[in-house]
């Protein structure tokens, strides 16, 4: 699975080093400021500051412990063999899984965090821009009923792994590695991209 990050490297790229004094501040400049006030754990710039750090927290945990367990036989390595890599990605799913044993809806994406999601995403699925948004969605979605809403669960391999498009990735909250966001349907899913694992969802994250 490529990492999606790379699906905004170009919308991100002009605003990497800020505005230069001579320069007027683009569209991408002002969401991008608006995204990171919207998801700042400084309780001075936002009001929702102690359920994103709360969030954040819990990411950060879960990425220490991928980190612990992607080691041995579950090591991902660039491999030209799609036999090994297979193995590696299975050994890690089996490692994650057995860890996260007792693992829950709502363990990361909490009932506190569930309503700031929901508002920071109705926002870019409004209007003529939210058409487009959903458009793209529905063209990337899953066969409807084919993905598990259940933590610990494997993506399916046989269905497409949506893309999250721009401009609504840059409102939500930056997530540590090997994590990503997801859109399937009305519904948000974190996803554990190196282990192919469902961590946590919320149902019905936007409005159609």
């Amino acid at each position: 699975m490529k990492p999606i990050r790379l699906l905004v490297v170009a919308f991100l790229a002009s605003a990497c080093s800020g505005p230069s004094a001579s320069q007027p501040e683009t569209t991408t400049d002002v969401a991008l400021q608006e995204g990171a006030r919207k998801t700042s754990t400084d309780p001075e710039v936002n009001p929702d500051a102690a359920a994103m750090a709360e969030f954040k927290a819990r990411v950060d945990a879960y990425a220490d412990l991928h980190k612990r367990l992607a080691t041995g036989d579950a090591k991902q390595k660039e491999t030209a063999d799609p036999a090994k890599l297979n193995a590696r990605t299975d050994a890690l799913t089996a490692k994650v899984q057995a860890a996260r044993v007792d693992a829950k809806h709502g363990d990361i994406f909490t009932p506190e965090i569930r309503p700031v999601f929901r508002r920071l995403l109705a926002p870019k699925l409004k209007g003529a821009d939210g058409r487009d948004v959903k458009a793209v969605l529905k063209d990337d979605s899953p066969a409807p009923g084919t993905v598990p809403f259940k933590v610990n669960a494997k993506y399916p391999d046989s269905q497409p792994l949506p893309t999250v498009p721009a401009n609504v990735l840059i409102t939500l909250p930056p997530l540590p590695e090997p994590l990503e966001y997801r859109i399937v349907g009305q519904h948000l899913l974190l996803l554990d991209t190196s282990a192919d694992l469902i961590v946590d969802y919320i149902l019905n994250a936007i409005t159609t």
